[in-house]
């Protein structure tokens, strides 16, 4: 099975994450094959008389370009838990199965809401404007009156939290620490 995205994979680099789901939704593995100067996701499957069928490059690490995908959307510390968890090691020329590229998904998607949660719980207890108990902590650290903090000031303070955290997240630092939180919003009040 051929799936021909409608921009050259070469162009973009490697082949998407959207690329192997589709594959691996269609057959029962997925390969990486190159044709000219772009890259295709290949599948295998059964012929309707239960021949076995297969497409494959034998020097291109399908694996490895799955596990850079998966890097690119859910960031490298998500990455390494499931490729330490589904031994998702290097292999090339070999396929990978569609079964282990479900779980990977499955397993980057749950581990980033999880993520996204203990992060939410973390931005709210440092949030300027809803004056929570580590913002409130870190105006004490740096002698600050959060009364005397304008409510502009507080939603710029959040605004700059929020793009901290965001940045921590999409470099796989998820999920940030109240420590982390402390030393952001001490620099951030100290900027006044």
């Amino acid at each position: 099975m051929n799936i021909n995205p409608s921009a050259s994979l070469a162009s973009q680099g490697s082949p998407s994450l959207s690329h192997f789901e589709a594959a691996a939704h269609d057959s029962e593995a997925v390969y990486i094959s190159v044709s000219g100067q772009s890259m295709q996701v290949l599948g295998t499957g059964t012929t309707p008389g239960g021949r076995n069928v297969s497409w494959v490059a034998p020097d291109i690490d399908t694996t490895r370009l799955f596990t850079e995908a998966l890097a690119h959307s859910y960031g490298q510390g998500i990455t390494q838990t499931i490729v330490r968890e589904l031994g998702l090691e290097p292999s090339p020329g070999k396929p990978l199965s569609s079964r282990a590229v479900a779980q990977a998904l499955d397993m980057a998607q749950t581990s980033s809401q999880a993520l996204s949660g203990v992060d939410f719980a973390t931005r709210l207890d440092h949030s300027a404007s809803a004056r929570g108990a580590g913002f409130l902590t870190a105006c004490r650290a740096q002698t600050i009156d959060p009364a005397s903090l304008s409510t502009q000031r507080r939603q710029e303070i959040d605004a700059a939290m929020q793009l901290r955290f965001e940045q921590a997240s999409a470099q796989g630092q998820s999920p940030v620490t109240a420590e982390t939180a402390q030393t952001w919003l001490r620099e951030l009040l100290q900027q006044g």
